[in-house]
């Protein structure tokens, strides 16, 4: 069955004059004020959008100092999927950043640690028996071997395009390669935690707070144009790599995506490893290297899967940076 988008628009009552956003992921359209309509093209997305439906379901969300998203209904139309889902308030935190004063930006990293590391102490939600959220086929079931297993089934799937590409453009392609493997041949002893994935200020939303209304996690500097604070007040878009993990893994891909392209120019990747560092010691940089690379494994085809694109290049960046090989742990 072919349905246009205005005819699923007619069916469910919505105009199209009420489109709020749109992307790869989706159109999005106000249905009301505290819901909006998503319009998801391939009708064979409905399995991975009911799991995430679930999966939001699950989550403890009333232990964070933000909220999270939530799926209300879900069906199939034609070849598209259509959701109804919270309407999250507050602005996109990334707006608001380039042109902020120094003191002003050092704050603003410290309210993204604190809602990264609010993340990291989320319990696990219940039900979900696997490493991967959108697994379809099983292979990250927790019986099948701990993280670090799961990992190295996870990327052997994900490497299997885009190898060739990354050989030829990563210095010691195989002896890396052989590096990571031994060592996530060895059992993983943390805890498991929920894995965002995708966790940069892009994906974070911010309101207007007076400032006695402030929890100190979610606490941001004066807008510079009132006399009132910015409060993160939502994390969006749980999806393509969500996984439950260990919560190092979100804290270390949020450092380098803080200003992935460095448009800020502020030198936030330094900046910002040196606050991470002061809060949880210089024992967790080695495992923070090792993550980025492995997301940078994990991530290299994306977006491009003739590894064209922008992405690509920063993964095989990060690839290249013999100081994260070297301090690797």
């Amino acid at each position: 069955m072919t349905l246009a988008i205005d005819d699923i628009l007619r069916k469910y009552g919505i105009p199209p004059a009420a489109r709020i956003a749109g992307g790869m992921e989706a159109e999005v359209y106000a249905f009301n004020a505290e819901a909006v309509f998503k319009l998801y093209r391939g009708a064979e997305r409905l399995p991975e959008l009911g799991a995430l439906m679930d999966f939001y379901q699950a989550l403890a969300g009333d232990a964070l100092p933000y909220r999270l998203p939530r799926i209300r209904t879900l069906a199939a139309e034609g070849d598209f999927c259509v959701t109804l889902e919270d309407r999250l308030p507050g602005e996109v935190l990334a707006a608001h950043l380039p042109g902020l004063a120094d003191g002003a930006m050092a704050a603003v990293m410290e309210g993204y640690l604190d809602a990264v590391l609010a993340l990291a102490c989320l319990p696990l939600p219940d039900g979900m028996r696997r490493h991967w959220l959108l697994d379809t086929d099983g292979f990250s079931a927790f019986a099948n071997g701990d993280w670090h297993t799961f990992l190295r089934a996870f990327l052997q799937r994900r490497l299997h395009a885009s190898a060739a590409c990354l050989r030829r453009d990563v210095t010691g392609w195989d002896e890396k390669l052989d590096r990571m493997e031994r060592l996530l041949s060895q059992p993983y002893s943390g805890e498991l935690r929920v894995v965002h994935g995708d966790f940069f200020p892009g994906n974070l939303l911010v309101e207007v707070r007076l400032p006695k209304s402030l929890p100190p996690t979610s606490r941001l500097p004066k807008s510079p144009k009132t006399s009132e604070v910015l409060e993160i007040c939502a994390l969006l878009d749980f999806g393509l790599f969500t996984m439950l993990g260990d919560p190092l893994f979100d804290l270390a891909t949020a450092w380098v995506f803080f200003d992935m392209y460095d448009d800020l120019k502020i030198d936030a990747r330094a900046r910002l490893l040196e606050r991470i560092l002061a809060r949880l010691g210089e024992g967790v940089r080695g495992r923070m290297y090792r993550y980025v690379l492995i997301y940078s494994l994990l991530s290299a085809d994306t977006y491009a899967p003739d590894c064209s694109d922008g992405h690509y290049r920063w993964c095989v960046d990060n690839l290249n940076q013999a100081a994260y090989w070297e301090g690797m742990a």
